[in-house]
């Protein structure tokens, strides 16, 4: 075997130990609890807390979409438009998907006392 050869066969040894142990690493993550559980939330709260993501999931939108336009201002030449093409679909997905995950998001509602009767 050559050393061009041997250096390549190390490579690939090198290569293919990397991927298992990154998968072995993957399928116990996978075990993980992945969760973590949420506070209980009053209506109240639980409103205003959808109301600030979604102000948050706007304003993360128009900044992705200037940020696309000033890419593509400093270089209208190229295939920037394209580009600006796929990115505007990327955050326009991103943007529908949040809103609906924010529009079903339920937190655990906070139980509230019942009030003794009175005599």
């Amino acid at each position: 075997m050559t050393p061009d050869g041997r250096q390549r066969g190390i490579g690939a040894a090198v290569a293919l130990i990397t991927v298992i142990v990154v998968l072995i690493m993957l399928a116990l993550f996978e075990r993980l609890p992945a969760k973590v559980a949420l506070d209980c939330f009053d209506a109240t709260e639980r409103e205003r807390v959808r109301e600030l993501a979604m102000t948050a999931i706007d304003k993360g939108f128009l900044e992705a979409v200037a940020h696309l336009y000033s890419i593509w201002q400093k270089d209208p030449d190229s295939d920037q438009p394209k580009r600006a093409q796929v990115g505007m679909h990327n955050a326009l997905n991103a943007h529908a998907r949040a809103r609906k995950f924010a529009v079903v998001w339920d937190p655990p509602r906070c139980e509230t006392p019942t009030p003794a009767p009175r005599p």
